[in-house]
């Protein structure tokens, strides 16, 4: 009996997803640009399981993502959209309290249960050897999360949003032996939105329902397979001093499939 409720209500979360994401505002595994020319035709691809991700934080959390589903269209002009589908499995818990934990999945770009991500980036200046563009990425995310005392409901949902500006140049490049490093460094602004009742279920309403930020990512990818991420973020508008008012550091490994 416990099993089947538990199918239906992560069906019905699913469904929920999928229905909420067009309206609700971290790809945080960027789709890197490696033509050194505009592409003369627009393109829409399918992947399914592409990624595993395996990410570290300071928040004392280790755990694994898996990309399940991306739909990805390059316009000819340069524009990309994509959309994303992750699903985020903590594979050990080192803070004591349950708040930092929580506070962890809320903090993961890809973190969550379930999460949805809408990415859009629109490209500035395109050189040889180095790009530069705009970006916008919104989703949603579902998270199970450790209640307060006296609070039985175990999980919520969070409606984020980024936006900034991307730098991406090639470090070394060699066709002949299938080989190539990127650099990226993707610094923007940050949201969070939850509702009132999740924010005092969870973190004893230490924070808002709307909060905002920073956030600082750059990393390396290699052969267009193996990416190595270091992304730090910090919430502005939490009690200053306060566990959510600290700086979270992330080190996150990706591998293509």
């Amino acid at each position: 009996m416990f099993f089947s409720k538990y199918l239906i209500s992560t069906a019905s979360s699913i469904f929920l997803v999928f229905t909420l994401v067009s309206w609700n505002c971290f790809g945080q595994m960027l789709e890197l640009d490696y033509s050194k020319q505009k592409q003369e035709e627009s393109s829409f691809k399918v992947h399914l399981i592409r990624t595993g991700i395996v990410g570290m934080s300071s928040l004392k959390h280790l755990d694994f993502t898996i990309e399940a589903l991306k739909l990805r269209f390059d316009a000819k002009k340069g524009s990309h959209f994509d959309f994303t589908l992750y699903g985020t499995q903590t594979i050990w818990n080192g803070s004591p309290e349950n708040v930092l934990n929580t506070f962890d999945f809320l903090m993961n770009p890809i973190g969550g249960d379930i999460n949805t991500n809408l990415f859009f980036s629109y490209p500035l200046s395109k050189k040889e050897l180095q790009n530069t563009k705009i970006a916008l990425s919104i989703g949603k995310k579902w998270i199970q999360g450790q209640p307060l005392p006296n609070f039985q409901n175990n999980s919520f949902f969070d409606n984020y949003g980024r936006f900034g500006f991307i730098y991406q140049s090639t470090i070394a490049e060699d066709p002949l032996n299938n080989s190539s490093l990127y650099f990226w460094t993707f610094p923007s602004l940050i949201i969070h939105q939850g509702t009132e009742e999740s924010r005092r279920q969870f973190f004893n309403s230490n924070l808002d329902p709307f909060t905002y930020g920073y956030a600082i990512e750059m990393g390396l990818e290699y052969n267009t397979q193996l990416k190595v991420t270091l992304l730090g973020q910090q919430i502005l508008n939490a009690e200053p001093g306060g566990d959510f008012s600290q700086f979270v550091v992330r080190l996150i490994f990706g591998y293509r499939f």
